[in-house]
């Protein structure tokens, strides 16, 4: 596998989540999506730091305390989510956009970890485009109670963690359209990768990191 490839994959991807940002997203207008996007960012880079020397505003414009409180929340302390925390901010926001806003977030922290990891930087997020339009809020067909803090896509063959966001369709693609060049440029269904890391050395090195990032999966 071609390093050249791999990074111009990454590259395309960054710019894709980047222009998705600029627009709609299904729950939250392209205002928002900024703002939750730029919130993230500002929250990663200071996520060593206990929540008591964080240097972030209380409030964001266009955006309600209870979105807020999910951004950092996700961002720097995601260890403490339950269940209960869960269906608080769901009943607050509703559950598409509970979904939709820790997708963005998702999609946000990721590039700046990348760029962490490779010593670059990230360019400024677009501004949002004017003639985005307004959010769909449309539930997709097909989603169900699993058992999970929210429905998702039922049934479905393959791991759940590849399900997380199906309730909102458009952050389950961005996402993804992140995550599949940066975890390898083979098939996920491919048991053996004929990549520089076998699919075991590179399943556990994702295993620890995930571990070390309290991650829910």
């Amino acid at each position: 596998m071609s390093s050249v490839v791999t990074t111009e994959r990454i590259r395309s991807s960054l710019a894709s989540a980047h222009e998705q940002l600029r627009g709609s997203g299904t729950w939250w207008n392209a205002v928002q999506l900024g703002a939750i996007a730029s919130r993230a960012r500002d929250g990663f880079v200071q996520r060593d730091r206990p929540p008591w020397l964080r240097d972030l505003p209380d409030t964001v414009d266009g955006l309600p305390a209870e979105a807020v409180e999910v951004i950092d929340r996700v961002v720097a302390d995601a260890g403490t989510i339950d269940r209960d925390w869960v269906q608080a901010q769901v009943t607050q926001l509703g559950e598409g956009a509970y979904v939709e806003l820790v997708g963005i977030t998702a999609v946000a922290v990721i590039m700046h970890m990348y760029a962490e990891c490779v010593d670059e930087v990230v360019a400024p997020f677009t501004p949002p485009d004017p003639q985005a339009g307004e959010p769909s809020r449309q539930y997709p067909d097909g989603v169900g109670d699993i058992g999970a803090h929210v429905r998702m896509l039922e049934p479905f063959d393959y791991a759940n963690v590849a399900r997380a966001l199906s309730l909102v369709p458009s952050a389950n693609l961005a996402f993804y359209t992140l995550v599949r060049p940066m975890y390898s440029e083979a098939g996920f269904d491919e048991l053996v990768w004929a990549t520089p890391l076998s699919r075991p050395q590179v399943e556990l090195i994702a295993s620890r990191v995930a571990s070390m990032n309290e991650c829910f999966y």
